[in-house]
C-alpha cells in the first residue's frame, strides 16, 4: 500500500521522506542547505562574531542575525539617506549594532545610486528586461571598500560576509581581496542574480572562480526564486578553507 501511495505522489511530482523532528546531535552534515544561519553557526569559531552586513536594507537581515546570534557585532552599510533613516528607526536599542550610511564596492569614491521605489530593489545597475519598479532619484553616494573600512576602524577579521545589494556584490568582494586572501573573512553569504533583472551583472560562474581562487569553498546554495519558469535568483553560502578546517577539527575532537 505504501508503495502504491508512493507511485501516485510521484506521478504528480511530490515524494515521501521519513520526518525527523529530532535529529541527532552527530547529523550535522545531513541537515546542510536547510538553513543558512544554521549552516553558519556550524563553521564559527566565536560566539560573538563580527558580522559586515552589505546592504542593509531596512534591517531585515539584522534582526535574524541577532535572533541566531546574539552576542554577535554587527556592521551594516545602507547608502540611500532615505532607507538608512528607516533603517535607524528599524533597529534602535540594539547593541553591538554600527550603522553606516554609505556604499561597499570595490574602489573607494563616489558613485550614482539608482534608488528604486522598491527600496530593495535600488542598485548601482540600471534595471533591465526582468526588473520592476522604478528609479525615482539618483543619489550620489559615499563607496568605501572592505579592505580600507577595515584598516580606519581595526577590524582584524570578518567572520560573516553577508552582500546583497542587486547585482554589484562582485564588487563587493574585489574589495575585500586582501583580507580573503590572509583568510580574514570566514563565511560569504550573498545573493546570486540569474536572470536579467540590471544590465552589466557579472556572470555567477566569474564570481564563483574568484571566490574559489581566493580559497573560498561552497557550502550550499538555498531556496530559489523563479521569473518566467526560469531560475531568477538565489542565496549561496561560501567558507574559506581556514574555518572549514577548523570546523573538521572540532568535529574530530567531539566524535561528530
Amino acid at each position: 500500500m505504501k508503495q502504491k501511495i508512493r507511485s501516485i505522489l510521484r506521478k504528480l511530482g511530490f515524494d515521501i521522506i521519513r520526518f525527523n523532528p529530532k535529529p541527532r546531535l552527530n547529523s550535522a552534515v545531513d541537515q546542510t542547505g536547510r538553513d543558512p544561519l544554521n549552516d553558519m553557526a556550524g563553521f564559527l569559531k566565536s560566539d560573538a562574531p563580527v558580522i559586515f552586513d552589505v546592504g542593509a536594507n531596512v534591517g531585515q537581515s539584522i534582526r535574524k542575525f541577532r535572533t541566531r546570534f546574539p552576542d554577535s557585532k554587527i556592521h551594516s552599510y545602507e547608502p540611500s539617506p532615505a532607507t538608512f533613516a528607516t533603517l535607524g528607526q528599524h533597529t534602535q536599542g540594539f547593541e553591538n549594532l554600527r550603522l553606516w550610511n554609505h556604499a561597499i564596492g570595490s574602489a573607494s569614491g563616489h558613485l550614482s545610486f539608482l534608488e528604486n521605489e522598491h527600496s530593495d530593489m535600488s542598485s548601482f545597475l540600471p534595471l533591465s528586461n526582468f526588473g520592476w519598479g522604478s528609479v525615482v532619484k539618483e543619489s550620489l553616494v559615499e563607496v568605501k571598500t572592505i579592505d580600507q573600512f577595515c584598516a580606519e576602524q581595526n577590524i582584524d577579521r570578518i567572520d560573516i560576509l553577508k552582500s546583497d545589494i542587486q547585482g554589484y556584490d562582485f564588487e563587493v568582494f574585489k574589495g575585500a581581496e586582501q583580507h580573503m586572501r590572509a583568510g580574514k573573512v570566514g563565511l560569504i553569504y550573498f545573493e546570486i542574480i540569474f536572470s536579467d533583472m540590471y544590465k552589466n551583472l557579472p556572470l555567477f560562474g566569474e564570481v564563483c572562480d574568484f571566490l574559489l581562487s581566493k580559497d573560498f569553498l561552497l557550502v550550499s546554495f538555498y531556496e530559489c526564486f523563479y521569473q518566467h519558469r526560469l531560475a531568477s535568483w538565489t542565496d549561496a553560502l561560501f567558507v574559506h578553507k581556514s574555518s572549514l578546517q577548523a570546523h573538521q577539527l572540532r568535529g574530530r575532537a567531539t566524535g561528530a
